[in-house]
């Protein structure tokens, strides 16, 4: 009664929150949750659970072998044996298991006919690592008989979408028999996929080079229109501006005139602006200019400075001759 409330306890759990895809709280609570699943008959569920815990887990030992043991019960034994092989450490159970493991693949290929019928039945449920280890045992075991488990490793490999691969083996069973109808049919298709997937990426490689080269070239003119305006057009619009705001001063409208040249201030157009003042004081005296600047300069902060350059340019305009 306590094993069957403790059950239910930790399926409520489940349920309730802590599901695969979460954080979870430690090893051992994912070892519980997911014997808590297998006792409920979720084997599937408890293989994905334990994929993700063994990746937040990667050390664990307890959930290796929990996963190694669920592989090894639903028959999965390709799998089982290659994750007891990446162990750098075996435990009593692992080895124990790897034997088992063993034992079992050496059974499923105790005949050339028996070993066909058990990897073509391990391809149609998708256990393709078991469908492979069956094959290359075979391989050995029946040399007479090696461009058939060639042939079948080549189509659990393709079917596994290990192209490449699954190729290497069909082009060895197209040595030995070059009219292999099975072999010929699945280069063909692979071929034809790898590039088909070549194509794919050299057409995203062209699209990402094609959008850098079209942002490089998109800035480069937007570089060489800046330089273009401020080498050529900027200059040329300075001088019509110029030309514009003398006449107008000229004519007594000074505020078209003052504007410019608080802007030339603020540009730091310090030769422009100086040439500015030298017009005025060619039209009219010192002092009327400088009752001007006090009339009608918009922002009294640049007025202190506009004064001492108007200044400087009457003091160098009395020392020349």
């Amino acid at each position: 009664m306590r094993q069957l409330a403790a059950i239910l306890v930790f399926a409520i759990g489940l349920a309730s929150g802590n599901a695969v895809g979460e954080e979870l709280a430690s090893a051992t609570s994912a070892v519980d949750q997911a014997r808590v699943l297998i006792a409920a008959g979720k084997g599937r569920e408890a293989q994905g659970f334990l994929t993700g815990a063994r990746e937040q887990f990667p050390d664990d030992v307890q959930l290796l072998e929990l996963k190694v043991q669920l592989l090894f019960d639903n028959e999965r034994f390709g799998e089982a044996h290659k994750l007891i092989e990446s162990s750098s450490s075996p435990t009593p159970l692992l080895t124990k298991l790897l034997a088992s493991t063993n034992k079992h693949l050496e059974r499923l290929s105790r005949s050339n006919v028996i070993a066909v019928v058990a990897i073509q039945k391990k391809i149609d449920i998708e256990d393709f690592a078991t469908a492979i280890a069956i094959a290359d045992i075979a391989l050995g075991k029946f040399p007479e008989k090696e461009k058939h488990f060639l042939t079948l490793k080549g189509e659990a490999l393709y079917k596994n979408n290990e192209l490449e691969t699954a190729e290497i083996e069909f082009r060895k069973a197209l040595i030995i028999d070059p009219l292999n109808p099975v072999a010929k049919k699945y280069v063909a298709e692979i071929r034809s996929t790898l590039q088909a997937q070549t194509s794919e990426e050299w057409a995203e490689w062209v699209l990402i080079f094609k959008d850098k080269v079209g942002d490089f070239i998109v800035t480069f003119l937007a570089l060489f229109a800046a330089f273009v305006v401020n080498s050529f057009v900027g200059p040329l619009m300075l001088q019509f501006k110029l030309n514009r705001a003398r006449r107008s001063f000229e004519r007594g409208n000074y505020n078209e005139f003052l504007d410019l040249s608080e802007g030339l201030l603020d540009q730091e157009n310090f030769s422009t602006l100086r040439a500015n003042f030298r017009f005025i004081l060619d039209h009219i005296g010192y002092e009327d200019a400088r009752e001007i600047l006090n009339q009608y300069v918009v922002t009294l902060e640049r007025l202190p400075s506009l004064l001492r350059i108007l200044e400087r340019e009457h003091e160098k305009m009395l020392a020349d001759p």
